[in-house]
């Protein structure tokens, strides 16, 4: 045995793959594929093959350098390990072992890599550089590998194999600097902020995280289901500085959704925003489908402000409805159900031709008896008797002095359209519109701003039904395409399953009956 060689340098890399062994192994010894799904392999080529050995010959290339070499492998079977060894090419001395492993999430897929430059005086100093490089290929072996059997698993779900995939992911977001203090308080009590900025922006380069797994998931018809909670790392201020950077956030998180084998993603908050904005985009990127949740959202704050105005006495066929932010694609599917039920409806909106094309559509295709559409919120609430506040904006827009007494406001923004600051109102019924009861409580670790385990937002709650249902596709989509017919399917699914609208909160405070009740009464006091 020849001995080892003086300096050696070694390498260390590991990745967790959502598959099984057989399936990583298999891709592993097939190397002569490697170049079709690996850009730095630029040739594997299997020279020679005796059972469990074979020799091949490998040319990578990273950062504009080559590395050749030929080596023999061994396969282990039995251990799910390969060792190799070079016996000629660039480096004078190179050797590893893969070893594969069980995980709770699939495979645990570790190499160990031993190497010599061997060159005289120069070897010093591009030892290193040449560490680094390794490091990189094996890096970039694992990722690639991990990529293709996902590629390879949503390939065979879209030719109708389902057994490939499994349950919901969702992906949500911190709304405001504050937020996120307070979860990563709620991680670690202990944590102190020093500097503003510098959490700030070490947060927005911290990639897309799962934070919780969501197992067994019931729905009061039996079926289970299972899910993820994935953050994706900025807050909605982010957007307008810097879209694009968002949005690849949110591509990034939808491969994390695709690991982790989800048969469908939801797009929470403001990311459903930018799913409006490019969802075209992120569905060419990401293979897995893709709702923006919206539907069943629009169709629970339609059913709470309609349950609400009845608790009020308030008769939606003369009332007045506002809709904040009725152009966006919650907003519109609001004003589509009440258009033929209100006695007036009124639509906001920042674009005037998106308000124009809006007005048009409801007016002589949902046959509104009479619409108006404005800029302005503030006129558009004064004297209205409901609000659905569906603004898509990162501050609150309405100060709650804006309304008439008696007014059902249902805020389905995140952040709100209407400042949480304290007032002494009593008589108007103000509440966060969109809500879900679920027949299984939901507690991610986090403070999502849901206010009770037991209630969700409807973006989340869709796609737990759209998965309960085994229906993987992108059931929400794009901006202006949810119809009354879509809404009407989700709210029949949903009520299967045990989902309904949900308690009326304001924050984290339980409206109550008998609060509801004083809020009537002192709305009719106030207007005699």
């Amino acid at each position: 045995m020849l001995p080892m060689p003086e300096n050696l340098q070694t390498i260390k890399t590991s990745r967790v793959i959502n598959a099984e062994k057989w399936r990583i192994i298999r891709l592993l010894t097939h190397v002569g594929d490697f170049p079709k799904y690996m850009p730095n392999v630029k040739e594997a080529m299997v020279l020679k093959r005796d059972k469990n050995k074979f020799r091949t010959r490998w040319r990578i290339q990273i950062d504009n350098v080559p590395i050749s070499w030929v080596e023999e492998d061994v396969l282990e079977f039995p251990s799910y390990s390969i060792s190799f060894k070079s016996v000629e090419g660039d480096l004078a001395h190179l050797d590893g072992r893969w070893k594969l492993s069980d995980h709770p999430e699939g495979t645990l897929v570790e190499v160990n890599v031993n190497f010599s430059v061997g060159i005289p005086v120069i070897g010093q100093f591009a030892e290193p550089y040449i560490a680094d490089i390794m490091q990189k290929n094996f890096d970039s072996i694992l990722e690639n590998i991990e990529n293709h059997l996902i590629s390879m698993r949503y390939a065979s779900f879209k030719k109708g194999n389902n057994e490939k995939v499994a349950g919901f992911a969702v992906l949500g977001h911190f709304y405001n600097f504050n937020h996120l203090l307070r979860c990563l308080n709620t991680l670690n009590p202990n944590f102190k902020i020093h500097s503003r900025e510098f959490v700030s922006n070490l947060f927005s380069i911290t990639p897309s995280f799962k934070m919780y797994d969501m197992k067994d998931f019931r729905s009061k018809t039996g079926a289970v289901t299972q899910g993820h909670f994935i953050v994706c790392t900025f807050i909605p201020d982010m957007i307008n500085m810097n879209a694009a950077r968002v949005y690849s956030k949110v591509v990034r998180a939808a491969k994390l959704a695709e690991k982790y084998g989800a048969g469908i993603l939801t797009l929470g908050g403001f990311t459903s925003v930018v799913g409006e904005r490019y969802g075209h985009q992120i569905s060419k990127e990401a293979d897995i489908p893709i709702t923006t949740g919206n539907t069943l959202t629009a169709a629970l704050a339609v059913d709470g402000s309609i349950k609400a105005a009845e608790l009020m006495g308030i008769d939606i066929k003369n009332a007045k409805v506002a809709i904040i932010g009725g152009t966006g694609d919650i907003g519109s599917a609001c004003a589509r159900s009440f258009a033929n039920q209100a006695r007036h409806l009124v639509i906001t909106g920042r674009t005037k031709s998106n308000l124009r094309r809006m007005w048009f559509e409801l007016k002589f295709k949902y046959g509104a008896k009479k619409v108006e559409a404005t800029s302005d919120n503030v006129k558009a609430v004064k004297d209205a008797d409901i609000v659905l506040a569906c603004a898509a904006v990162s501050a609150s827009i309405l100060n709650i002095n804006a309304f008439k007494p008696g007014a059902v406001i249902c805020d389905l923004g995140y952040p709100k359209n209407i400042s949480y600051t304290a007032t002494d109102r009593k008589d108007i019924l103000i509440f966060s519109g969109g809500m879900s009861k679920l027949p299984t409580p939901l507690d991610p670790g986090i403070d999502t701003g849901s206010p009770s385990p037991d209630v969700s937002y409807g973006c989340f709650s869709e796609v737990i039904v759209l998965a309960l249902e085994k229906r993987y596709e992108s059931f929400s989509k794009g901006r202006g395409n949810i119809t009354i017919d879509k809404m009407d399917q989700i709210r029949e699914m949903a009520a299967r399953h045990g989902f309904g609208v949900s308690p009326f909160y304001w924050g984290n405070r339980l409206i109550t009956e008998e609060a509801i009740g004083e809020i009537r009464n002192n709305a009719r006091a106030s207007k005699s």
